[in-house]
């Protein structure tokens, strides 16, 4: 095993200890660093933008940054993430039906998406229900 590949291992690792809430690169190079694994800044950047490129992750844009999150399917073409405004959370959703409609984007208006960056924003469950109980916030 090659350091690389030790590094995406680590990083992918840190990743998967946040769920479904994405992290940025700094926070995951501090975690990693606090655990012992010597990784620069610069080093945690490359292997995440490697791990996109190969679809084992997502990227999320947010305010200004880019934060990550694991993806749990290969098959990029019919998927996509749900971001709630409110708390950060993430999930993952895979339909079928989305390769058509991204196909249907490209044909219709030559628009190519790239699921492992799109992104629905709007209010989980849980935060939909603590507005609702007169606890949430928007």
């Amino acid at each position: 095993m090659s350091y690389s590949t030790k590094q995406q291992q680590a990083i992918l690792q840190g990743l998967e200890r946040h769920g479904e809430t994405p992290v940025s690169a700094s926070e995951l190079a501090d975690e990693l660093r606090q655990d012992g694994c010597q990784v620069s800044l610069a080093t945690v950047y490359r292997q995440l933008e490697k791990l996109a490129e190969t679809g084992q992750i997502h990227r999320v844009a947010a305010d200004n940054a880019a934060l990550y999150r694991p993806c749990p399917t290969q098959e990029a073409q019919g998927c996509l993430l749900l971001r709630c405004g409110v708390c950060g959370r993430t999930e993952h959703l895979e339909y079928p039906q989305l390769k058509e409609f991204y196909r249907q984007l490209e044909a219709e208006h030559g628009f190519r998406t790239d699921p492992r960056q799109t992104v629905l924003t709007g209010r989980c469950r849980l935060c939909g229900e603590g507005e609702a109980a007169g606890h949430g916030t928007v």
